[in-house]
């Protein structure tokens, strides 16, 4: 046998030292340990290779590597023999190596003298090609053969570490949600918080910490509404329902609220262990609810009941009065002149006078009557069971007294009058619209004769209502058919004795009812304002007659022809009038314009500016009716009008009646003086035209002279009279 090298030797002290045998013992014994030892160590190896997490072996204190597995070359994209014996903390792969190391070496330092060393973990931040990359991390200290490694083993967390980040971004979220919901929401298990959120809080006035594990008893006011509710919420719940209910809970403070509450168990089948409710606080929708509810009946202004709710209340009152044989009153409170008011002082001191007015009517009324404003400065009355009609002028007269009393507005005292019209059940109808129809019509006969009392209905007044009416259809009819008709009522100067002109007068041609007299359908046309329309047609119509009467061959001829105030207000007076003469071909000089006073008193700078500027053409106007209504002086100096025509009224009976015959006496020396015409109207005696002529009258008109006559009947008056 050749002698053993130095090299072979070597080798086999060291198995003999490292086993502790001879040669002989090693190969029969050992070899077979060894090799299974071995075995075990590359099954190890291939082990830590197919695995994901890697794994780094590092000499210590040197910060070597020593191994690795073939996980940690695929993670530096390197052989692991090419990182072999390179410096841990040199690698780039994370942001901790260099801390990995020192942590290492000190509890090497450590953790030798105490015989123990910690293991450590981190999440630490990585680069995988530009794509940032998170990998957690564990190493500690371990000793072989009195040699030290660290020992350290990672594995790429990304993909968890950004679904943590979602989870938190969803929680975050979800969070924020509950915190700024608009309504509460809590979690409760066995009937006590286990969470709630930020709304919750507040709406309880509780912070969370307060409300954890306490029971929701403390939400309750009651005791019994507390059982009751839990009853009916998990009775529901267990069906697999949500719960809903509107419930008074109670805040921190004691103060109570409306709720509106919804719940859902976790787990149907045990609806105790686990629930979640939202917490709505509808306290302010209530109160919104019930003044909604509120001004559905009632007026806003007065807050008093509305038409809706007297209906209601007189049909109640009604069908009790039937049963008791009572009556039942309806009466209809307007305010005299109001929109006066309101066009003078404001609408804002108007509302505060209506206030004060529903005031005053409630105080005079008993509690089992009803007050309801119908809009504007109108008021309605309900009076059940009444004995009698009688009775109820009792209240209208202590009404009417107390309404009259001073008012004081904005520091400004103000009086006031109401016009009332009474219509009674059964005697005038039993339903609402019938008696509210009635009485406002006795309410207007009211205003009509003079405001400030009160009329009870009765059927003149319907059958007024009704003709009326017809005759409102009529009139828009009647214009479009050409049913109206100008008669001409003659006008004889006294002095010369020649007949001057005639005043057109306007007469309606009902096809069945015959001739409708003015009195009846002008003051209709007035209201609707179709006397406008009308108007026009009467001065176009009579300045084509005038026209006529001049070509015939009478002497300077004028046709009078009667103004409305509406014509004024609302109608070009102006443009018609010279439209009307333009076509008839006529000169101004032959077309007179009466005006009534009330024209003057209303809108007088307009009114002059007109009449002043038709002056200045050539028109002549009269007054119509002078005496009867509110002339003065003032206006006939203004108006410098032609002629002042007395009113028959004054002119019929100055032959028997001193002081007539002094009015028109003195009414012709006040026009002398002024420079202007008189004519009278309403002569019917021969005796009456004669005092006029010792009185120096102008002019007369009257059936003395002649009646109102058509327009063909006129022209042969004309030629008889020439």
């Amino acid at each position: 046998m050749a002698k053993p090298s130095d090299d072979e030797q070597s080798w086999e002290a060291r198995k003999a030292s490292i086993i502790g045998l001879g040669e002989r013992s090693f190969r029969k014994s050992y070899y077979p340990q060894l090799r299974q030892n071995m075995d075990r160590l590359q099954r190890f190896h291939t082990l830590l290779d197919h695995t994901s997490d890697f794994v780094v072996l590092i000499s210590m204190p040197s910060g070597e590597i020593t191994d690795a597995n073939a996980a940690f070359g695929q993670l530096m994209k390197s052989n692991v023999e090419q990182l072999i014996g390179q410096s841990f903390s040199d690698l780039s792969f994370c942001s901790d190596c260099k801390r990995i190391v020192e942590l290492l070496h000190r509890d090497m330092v450590i953790g030798g003298k105490q015989r123990h060393y910690p293991n450590h973990s981190l999440i630490s931040r990585g680069d995988g090609s530009g794509n940032p990359i998170w990998l957690e991390l564990s190493f500690k200290i371990a000793k072989v053969d009195l040699q030290n490694f660290g020992v350290l083993v990672g594995r790429d967390v990304t993909e968890r570490k950004r679904n943590e980040e979602l989870m938190n971004k969803l929680l975050s979220e979800k969070a924020a949600l509950l915190d700024n919901a608009l309504v509460g929401i809590v979690s409760v298990r066995n009937r006590c918080f286990e969470s709630c959120n930020r709304r919750f809080e507040q709406m309880m006035g509780y912070t969370s910490e307060q409300l954890i594990g306490q029971s929701t008893r403390i939400l309750y006011q009651e005791e019994d509404a507390y059982y009751a509710l839990g009853e009916d919420a998990y009775r529901a719940m267990k069906d697999g329902s949500k719960y809903s209910a509107r419930v008074m809970l109670k805040r921190a403070d004691g103060r109570e609220f409306l709720c509106e509450l919804t719940g859902q168990a976790n787990n149907p089948k045990r609806p105790d262990e686990g629930s979640i409710w939202m917490f709505n606080d509808v306290n302010d929708l209530r109160l919104a609810e019930d003044k909604a509810l509120f001004l559905s009946h009632h007026d806003s202004l007065t807050k008093l009941p509305n038409f809706q709710l007297l209906k209601d209340r007189l049909s109640q009152a009604v069908s009790m009065a039937t049963r008791n044989q009572r009556l039942v009153g309806l009466l209809a409170i307007d305010v005299d002149r109001f929109k006066t008011i309101n066009d003078s002082l404001g609408y804002g001191i108007g509302n505060e006078l209506l206030v004060q007015v529903a005031e005053r009517i409630v105080s005079q009324v008993s509690e089992v009557d009803t007050v309801s404003r119908q809009g504007g400065d109108e008021f309605l009355v309900l009076l059940p069971n009444l004995p009698n009609a009688d009775s109820c002028i009792n209240i209208v007269s202590r009404l009417m007294d107390n309404l009259a009393k001073p008012y004081f507005v904005a520091q400004t005292e103000l009086r006031l009058s109401v016009s009332v019209g009474i219509a009674m059940s059964p005697d005038d109808g039993e339903d609402f619209e019938t008696l509210l129809k009635k009485t406002d019509m006795a309410m207007y006969r009211a205003k009509s004769e003079g405001r400030d009392t009160y009329r009870f209905f009765n059927e003149e007044m319907n059958y007024e209502a009704i003709e009326q009416l017809n005759i409102s259809v009529g009139l828009r009819k009647a214009l479009e058919l050409k049913q109206f008709q100008l008669f001409y009522q003659p006008q004889l100067d006294l002095l010369s004795g020649r007949i001057v002109g005639a005043e057109a007068l306007l007469r309606w041609m009902h096809p069945d009812a015959g001739m409708i007299s003015p009195a009846s359908f002008i003051p209709v046309a007035e209201e609707s304002g179709l006397i406008v329309a009308m108007g026009e047609w009467v001065l176009q119509e009579a300045c084509r007659e005038v026209a006529r009467w001049r070509d015939a061959g009478m002497l300077d001829p004028v046709v009078a022809v009667n103004l409305s105030a509406l014509q004024f207000a609302r109608g070009n007076i102006e443009q018609a009038v010279n439209n009307a003469v333009a076509a008839a071909g006529i000169t101004p000089s032959m077309l007179e314009l009466e005006l009534t006073e009330s024209i003057m008193i209303h809108d007088t700078e307009s009114v002059l500016a007109t009449v002043t500027r038709l002056k200045q053409q050539g028109f002549q106007f009269t007054i119509d009716d002078f005496g009867t209504g509110y002339s003065s002086l003032q206006y006939l100096k203004s108006f410098a009008v032609d002629k002042l025509k007395i009113d028959q009224s004054f002119v019929r009976d100055i032959t028997e009646d001193d002081d007539d015959a002094a009015i028109v006496r003195a009414i012709i020396q006040m026009a002398k003086g002024l420079g202007l015409k008189t004519i009278a109207e309403g002569v019917e005696t021969a005796e009456v035209m004669s005092v006029l002529q010792q009185f120096n009258c102008d002019e007369v008109q009257g059936y003395y002279l002649a009646k109102p006559m058509p327009a063909e009947q006129f022209m042969t008056f004309l030629q008889l009279h020439q």
